[in-house]
């Protein structure tokens, strides 16, 4: 039986605070390189990758990588050689010397040389279709050395409330089921933390572990880092709102198709219940991370012996 979750205490000095829900207090720092850099198909204003004419259904421009707060894993590790890779470079102007972003798509054979030890994926809900996730995985594995692991994290898009703040009838509360439906129309699931520990293990994968976080939506917790966490996860919806909602909805909205202006009355509408500092939402956040066996796990499983 699955431990009982607690529930997320509200802060009750957060009702007195001034601003604490203005977007503009939370914009990333990081610098936007030249749009010619990278090229893409461009549809309601906003860029999307173009390695397919409609292989994904979020935005990869700069308008949508201030909604990414990026950890600096080559600070933290600077003897290890960390390598970013995506379908777009990101927007900066500096990175660690031990740091190499890549554009690439990972879909496609993957020619590096050296075994990794550690891969990492994060929010890559609706990247791909059940077989292509069945490929990355697959692909991971052959890439990691012996004992290395592959961790991911994925958000659900569902919000939820622990006391009844968020209405059953508020756009926030039907948010979820209306964007997994929309993604399933267009082949592309955005229930990933559901499937991803399951393909892991699939693929080969072993010693596989899960945790799950709930991400207040706003600073109102009382706890200080669930405080901080929700001040940042507001302000990633508040910029990536747009990205997320306009392809789907101007493809596979229900009853028909919506038109980008019907799309930006809508998200105006969801941001309002977002600054609403009574309701108290939350969505889930789950992390799987898993271990690729070691070669004596591999001969020991063949009924072969070990010799080092």
């Amino acid at each position: 039986m699955a431990a009982k979750e607690d529930n997320i205490a509200v802060d009750p000095d957060f009702y007195t605070l001034k601003g604490n829900l203005e977007p503009d207090d939370f914009q990333s720092e990081t610098t936007s390189i030249a749009s010619a850099i990278a090229k893409g198909r461009f549809e309601n204003g906003r860029r999307y990758q173009a390695t397919k004419e409609d292989d994904y259904w979020g935005p990869s421009d700069e308008q949508q990588f201030e909604a990414f707060e990026i950890s600096d894993v080559a600070d933290f590790y600077p003897t290890a050689t960390i390598r970013g890779v995506d379908l777009f470079p990101p927007p900066v102007t500096w990175m660690p010397p031990n740091c190499v972003f890549e554009v690439d798509d990972v879909l496609k054979d993957w020619t590096w040389r050296e075994p990794f030890d550690f891969i990492h994926m994060r929010m890559m809900y609706g990247a791909f279709d059940p077989e292509g996730w069945n490929q990355v995985y697959k692909r991971a594995y052959d890439a990691l050395a012996p004992g290395g692991w592959i961790e991911q994290v994925e958000f659900d898009i569902r919000c939820h409330s622990d006391d009844g703040t968020l209405k059953e009838d508020s756009l926030l509360a039907g948010w979820g089921d209306m964007f997994i439906s929309c993604s399933a129309q267009a082949g592309r699931s955005l229930t990933t933390q559901e499937t991803m520990r399951g393909a892991m293990e699939k693929a080969g994968f072993v010693d596989t572990h899960e945790k799950l976080y709930r991400i207040p939506l706003g600073p109102w917790a009382k706890d200080k880092v669930l405080k901080e966490a929700g001040q940042l996860h507001y302000a990633h919806w508040n910029a990536a709102l747009e990205g997320w909602a306009m392809w789907l909805l101007t493809h596979f909205g229900q009853p028909v198709p919506w038109t980008k202006d019907e799309v930006h009355v809508y998200l105006a509408r969801v941001r309002l219940e977002l600054k609403n500092p009574h309701t108290h939402g939350w969505n889930y956040g789950r992390r799987v991370w898993a271990r690729k066996p070691t070669e004596k796990e591999l001969m020991a499983k063949r009924g072969l012996k070990f010799e080092p």
